[in-house]
């Protein structure tokens, strides 16, 4: 199962949407890289090779720096072949970045709607 908030994907995966792609792990040293992807520029990730039936919760924030309306997009294109019940996509407009996390409100707005996702789908 993943809980997905545009940069992350929580439980499984590391992720960052970028314009080339969502790419792998950035060590950040090109020969470290190269030790453990095989090459000096992060690998992409081909996100609809993830299985169709994986429960997936993306999470996005209309005020979040890091992320923008085209890296979502991007994302669901990605995703469109997934399983229509085992994706659920929620925007929350006036959430930035840490707010999934550390909103005073995150409880009421994003809890329980992650929750009842992952519920149903056991």
């Amino acid at each position: 199962m993943l809980m997905v908030n545009t940069h992350s994907i929580k439980l499984v995966l590391l992720l960052a949407v970028v314009c080339d792609g969502v790419l792998m792990y950035d060590y950040g040293v090109a020969s470290s890289n190269v030790i453990h992807g095989g090459d000096a520029r992060p690998s992409v990730y081909n996100l609809s090779n993830l299985p169709h039936d994986l429960p997936i919760f993306l999470n996005y924030g209309g005020q979040d720096p890091l992320s923008n309306e085209s890296d979502v997009r991007y994302l669901l294109e990605s995703l469109k072949l997934h399983d229509a019940g085992k994706l659920a996509v929620q925007s929350i407009e006036d959430y930035a970045h840490a707010d999934f996390i550390m909103g005073v409100n995150a409880k009421d707005k994003v809890f329980g709607r992650v929750l009842s996702f992952f519920k149903n789908q056991q």
